[in-house]
């Protein structure tokens, strides 16, 4: 009986744990349930790659979801170059033409940076339940910085914030405040060719969303796939509704409170596909003109840079291995981006680098974001002589196996 007595108290204690647990986290509990089957996607890599050796082992295994263009400045012909002119979404990694058009204007004098900016008219552009930790923790960074005052901040300050945090909240605020801008001029001044320019993510993320249409993800890759410039206006004309039409907004806004995207990870993932795009090659290109000061003034050139040098500045790890070091990292579902570039302690020499990993199976996805992999391996990329070897044997092979079977009878 009191066996009986002590197992009864034990399930009891045991059930009200488990509700009590599982009620409070209900909502993280049920996007569990409900993508059971994205978290073992690409589990079987997981074991395989807890070293930067394993991942080139992926990479070569699966070049469908990697890119990579690094450049030393002082020996152009010191190139590797993976997968390098397959377009891929940047994700938030177009800031960094945004950036540059707000330092072309801000040294044309055409824009101020000192300009303030209300927090208010930032937060208008936040979608509920779509990066809203990435905005509140962007916020209490800066003004713990006291980079804001009296509710406000400046332009040159929310544009280091950015490089920080990528809010994509602020990042709207930006592109609008500098609308209209001559996009298509800024392209061809930088010879990008293939190189999207950045959109709203308000809008980007309500065109993929269940709140604007009841689509599959696929249909919508299909609608707008060949029609970039109509999904273009498309977007803006959806981020302008948003902030400018209250119905709209108010409807919007509560469907993402109750339901978010309404989209699975998988097909969250996949809907990146619709995101601006560029290569390997023309990011690396465009990275080395920035470092150079070729196609824009000096001054603007270096108002970028430090903007992507700011979150790395009097940080050990880098100053141990960079005398200097800028980068601007991404990290969404299944996308792992980074730009960046670095001169190093040993030889004076400087990289520039492109990298992406895109459409990445979920499972390995939740892996590499949690370990910050695709960060380590970038850096290193552009120091470690071993992880550099290897990764142009992969490239040479990749390349080899290609030639290969273009050249098949058939």
């Amino acid at each position: 009986m009191r066996l009986l007595k002590f197992i009864s108290a034990f399930l009891a204690t045991a059930v009200v744990l488990l509700v009590f647990v599982v009620g409070l986290n209900w909502g993280a509990f049920q996007t569990f349930l409900d993508n059971r089957e994205a978290f073992m996607e690409g589990s079987e890599w997981v074991p395989k790659t807890q070293s930067l050796r394993g991942l080139t082992e992926y990479i070569e295994e699966n070049p469908q979801h990697a890119s990579i263009a690094s450049i030393v400045l002082e020996h152009p012909d010191s190139t590797l170059y993976f997968q390098a002119d397959i377009p891929r979404p940047m994700g938030s990694l177009s800031d960094l033409f945004l950036m540059t058009a707000y330092a072309i204007e801000m040294d044309r004098g055409s824009v101020d940076g000192n300009q303030s900016i209300a927090l208010d008219e930032i937060n208008a552009f936040l979608l509920p339940e779509v990066n809203n930790s990435i905005h509140n923790d962007a916020i209490t960074y800066a003004d713990q910085n006291g980079w804001i005052d009296n509710g406000k901040i400046s332009i040159s300050d929310a544009l280091t914030l950015l490089s920080y945090f990528n809010d994509p909240a602020l990042a709207d605020y930006l592109w609008w405040n500098l609308q209209p801008y001559d996009w298509e001029s800024f392209k061809q001044k930088f010879d990008l060719d293939v190189t999207e320019m950045p959109l709203p993510y308000s809008g980007l993320y309500l065109s993929i969303s269940e709140t604007i249409t009841d689509e599959s993800i696929d249909s919508l890759i299909d609608q707008w796939g060949n029609r970039r410039g109509e999904y273009r206006s498309h977007v803006i004309e959806l981020s302008d509704q948003f902030v400018n039409d209250e119905s709209l907004s108010r409807d919007w806004s509560e469907e993402l409170e109750n339901n978010r995207l309404g989209r699975s990870f998988m097909e969250e993932r996949d809907a990146l596909e619709l995101f601006p795009k560029t290569t390997a090659s023309e990011a690396v290109s465009f990275l080395r003109n920035l470092r150079n000061s070729d196609m824009i003034s000096e001054d603007s050139a270096e108002m970028v840079l430090n903007w992507m040098r700011a979150p790395y500045q009097d940080r050990s790890e880098i100053t141990r291995d960079f005398t200097d070091y800028g980068a601007l990292f991404d990290n969404r579902m299944g996308l792992l981006n980074g730009f960046d570039f670095g001169t190093l302690v040993y030889t004076g020499e400087t990289k520039v680098q492109a990298i992406f990993f895109d459409r990445l199976p979920i499972g390995f996805w939740f892996h590499m974001s949690g370990t910050h992999m695709h960060q380590d391996f970038q850096q290193r990329l552009v120091y470690d002589p071993a992880l550099i070897d290897l990764m142009e044997k992969v490239s040479l092979r990749t390349s080899q196996d290609e030639f290969n079977n273009d050249v098949q009878p058939n």
